[in-house]
């Protein structure tokens, strides 16, 4: 970890904690820092440390920018949500101004979408329905949600709302996937109520949003990898609710799901680098040369919003890369292209030949990368995964 890493960090702790502390930031040095920043989608929260009026300037301005972009995506969450409830479709709220509104300043996390959380089939045909006869179009579907584009009359802008019938997308690991339906099927929990900008929202009971949460982060990491913005999210939302959350449902679940090292790396992270305190989970803890190694791997991941995607993916860690490895992330990513003809598996051997065709297209047209170079990028993603020992629970009984 490097020098500005480290005063990144230090700014990232004292915006966590809200303190403040003297540093001193050369002309030089705050130039780095805010190309960190940019890449880390927090870039508001350099201004009380920027002294450089020019630097600063253009700070003030990427702010500005956040923060309208801020009231966009929350007046598009508001038709949305008003949209359903004159309608009676039972929904959850994900993510975006629901976790924003735990920031010291909601406006300075930055927002993409709007994240929709529907476990009710018949529920999720019909909002599938409204939405199309409401001026929304359909966009892409991935393995867990159907994205719609709607064009705001008044500004213009394109919004995204992704519709969710899966919390999070499939795993490799199969038992992980029936721990996280069943945990969040339709009739398995109450919604909580939460006021953003005075206005109710639907949103995940806070035990339930914290194994959401930690899913969510693996899913990225294990997918495109993700900075910084994830687990300030993470930090914030703990540290407003956890007086509400089962911490030992969540060691339960994430012990099923043998994802607690993950847990414990997180946990353990936000309170070395975020200042999370040590009195939350208290008997959790993790290695300390382990969450540096961590933190600095997300420093050099960039947000999730930055990253260009092109790695390939892989659903979890492996002590080998063999032949065996890349049958078995290819037979999942047939499963993710074909979610119901893959459930047939006389069509398997078609649907292979059809999904390595597809991936070898891709690689060349989308990654722009050569079949060796991708392998090759696959094992040095694999190290990352085996950081977190993910989907092992070794030394837990």
């Amino acid at each position: 970890m490097n020098h500005i890493e480290q005063l990144y960090l230090q700014i990232i702790h004292n915006t966590c904690t809200q303190t403040s502390s003297n540093i001193t930031i050369s002309q030089d040095v705050s130039i780095s820092l805010i190309n960190l920043a940019q890449t880390q989608s927090s870039l508001p929260f350099l201004l009380p440390y920027i002294k450089d009026s020019s630097l600063l300037a253009n700070i003030k301005y990427q702010t500005k920018l956040m923060m309208l972009n801020y009231y966009q995506i929350e007046q598009f969450t508001r038709r949305i949500a008003d949209l359903f409830d004159a309608n009676n479709i039972s929904y959850i709220l994900l993510k975006g101004i629901s976790l924003a509104a735990f920031y010291p300043v909601p406006e300075y996390r930055q927002l993409g979408d709007v994240d929709i959380y529907i476990n009710d089939k018949e529920m999720f045909n019909r909002a599938n329905a409204l939405l199309l006869a409401n001026g929304y179009t359909k966009d892409d579907e991935i393995n867990h949600h159907q994205g719609y584009l709607y064009k705001v009359p008044q500004t213009g802008r394109t919004m995204i709302l992704e519709l969710h019938y899966r919390i999070v997308g499939l795993y490799q690991y199969a038992p992980v996937n029936k721990i996280v339906d069943d945990v969040f099927a339709a009739n398995t929990f109450s919604p909580a109520m939460q006021t953003v900008n005075d206005r109710n929202y639907p949103v995940l009971p806070p035990t339930e949003y914290t194994f959401y949460m930690i899913h969510h982060m693996l899913k990225h990491y294990l997918y495109s990898g993700f900075g910084i913005r994830l687990l300030c999210d993470f930090t914030f939302f703990l540290g407003h609710n956890y007086t509400a959350i089962d911490f030992a449902q969540i060691h339960t679940w994430c012990k099923e799901s043998k994802i607690l090292h993950l847990y414990e790396i997180i946990l353990e992270t936000c309170r070395i680098y975020l200042g999370l305190p040590e009195t939350i989970d208290s008997k959790i803890h993790y290695n300390k040369n382990d969450c540096k190694a961590f933190i600095t791997q997300l420093l050099e991941d960039g947000d999730v919003s930055q990253n260009n995607g092109s790695a390939l993916v892989g659903s979890g860690s492996y002590e080998k890369i063999n032949f065996l490895t890349y049958f078995k992330e290819g037979h999942l990513q047939m499963h993710v292209r074909f979610p119901k003809l893959g459930k047939c598996p006389l069509l398997w051997p078609i649907l292979w030949l059809i999904t390595l065709v597809c991936f070898l297209y891709n690689n060349r047209t989308i990654r722009n990368m050569s079949l060796a170079q991708t392998l090759r990028g696959f094992k040095k993603d694999n190290q990352k995964s085996k950081l977190l020992r993910i989907f092992d629970n070794t030394d837990h009984k």
